[in-house]
């Protein structure tokens, strides 16, 4: 909506939410789809950035999740904490977040899986499948841990199916050093490689030679796709970096996602080449845990007072400012649909 202020209003306003959203040291960046989906499978090729105290990810989300309170929580997670670039973590949250006077009440179920070679040194094929039944995490084809709707005491995968979810990835560095490391801001810049991603409807038995899973459409980053794609322009608690759009590009067939210091966005190196060929779902039917072999037989498991949970990452907007006065635009300003908006863009109308 837009906001209709006085121009002294206005005044104050502006300058509360640039303070609330522009005093940090650091620029990271987050891509999304303009689309959600509910269900589906989601893959990507990348070479994902490390070093202690970032988190470079791959993650389904529910864009309103953020608001708390009634809104339900739903996300699934693929995360490189920089700490261990030899791991990633996989993660399904869901529940309620704070708010209209209510606790945190998010449910979370983290695992970590093993990466050989390391995820900053090779590219690798990350992929999620989100069915009513189960959420698969596949890495190089392989699948590293299913959760079955029933399994457990928690029932994330039925809570999943509340609402549809927009593919995200994002570059950033949370505060709490339990979680991710400490912080060293001599690691900078850092990269994210994505050379391409898929995206599958959950079609069962439409999708080729009979699988459950038709491919919608790859981007291969050729050229960056306004229409798809959108770039974030926010920050969120715990979050020591702010997410600017200046940290997204295109170059040689790649995303490129970045984390730099403040006023040294940008990207001037050489891409990384992926020597390796497309997944086989890329020209046939798209593996799925019914049909590759699975590494492991991972429960899910309850939710864990760790730091890794209590870090989870309230991802809100700063202030109320910035969480009441959203406007449905891009990151060029343009209106989108409301399933494709961004979590906590603003903008002013003096």
């Amino acid at each position: 909506m837009n906001i209709k202020k006085t121009a002294v209003k206005s005044a104050i306003v502006a300058a509360a939410l640039t303070a609330a959203v522009s005093a940090k040291d650091y620029s990271g960046a987050e891509l999304y789809t303009n689309e959600t989906w509910k269900y589906g499978k989601f893959e990507a090729r990348m070479q994902m950035a490390a070093g202690s105290g970032t988190v470079s990810s791959m993650f389904l989300y529910h864009n309103d999740s953020y608001l708390g309170g009634n809104e339900p929580w739903v996300e699934v997670d693929i995360e490189i904490l920089g700490k261990n670039p030899n791991s990633f973590q996989s993660n399904i949250i869901t529940g309620f977040g704070p708010g209209n006077g209510q606790p945190d009440r998010k449910v979370t179920s983290e695992k970590h899986h093993s990466i050989t070679p390391a995820s900053n040194q090779s590219f690798h094929t990350y992929g999620m499948e989100w069915t009513p039944d189960y959420v698969a995490w596949i890495l190089d084809g392989k699948v590293v841990r299913k959760t079955v709707k029933g399994q457990g005491d928690n029932n994330q995968v039925e809570d999943l199916g509340k609402k549809p979810q927009g593919l995200r990835f994002n570059l950033w560095s949370h505060e709490d050093a339990g979680w991710v490391g400490a912080w060293n801001d001599n690691i900078l810049p850092v990269y994210q490689f994505i050379n391409w991603v898929k995206v599958y409807e959950y079609k069962p038995g439409e999708g080729d030679n009979g699988s459950d899973f038709k491919l919608l459409w790859t981007d291969d980053f050729d050229t960056f796709d306004n229409n798809r794609w959108s770039k974030g322009d926010w920050t969120f608690d715990g979050n020591r970096v702010d997410i600017s759009p200046d940290n997204i590009f295109t170059k040689d067939g790649m995303a490129i996602i970045a984390l730099t210091k403040k006023g040294q966005e940008g990207f001037n190196g050489q891409v990384p080449k992926d020597n390796e060929q497309l997944p086989e779902s890329s020209s046939s039917a798209p593996a799925s845990s019914s049909s590759v072999a699975s590494s492991s037989s991972e429960q899910i498991v309850p939710p864990s007072s760790s730091s890794e949970t209590s870090a989870i990452r309230g991802l809100h907007p700063t202030s109320t400012i910035v969480k009441e006065k959203r406007k449905l635009v891009n990151a060029k300003g343009a209106k989108v649909h409301p399933n494709g908006h961004k979590r906590y863009r603003v903008n002013f109308e003096y």
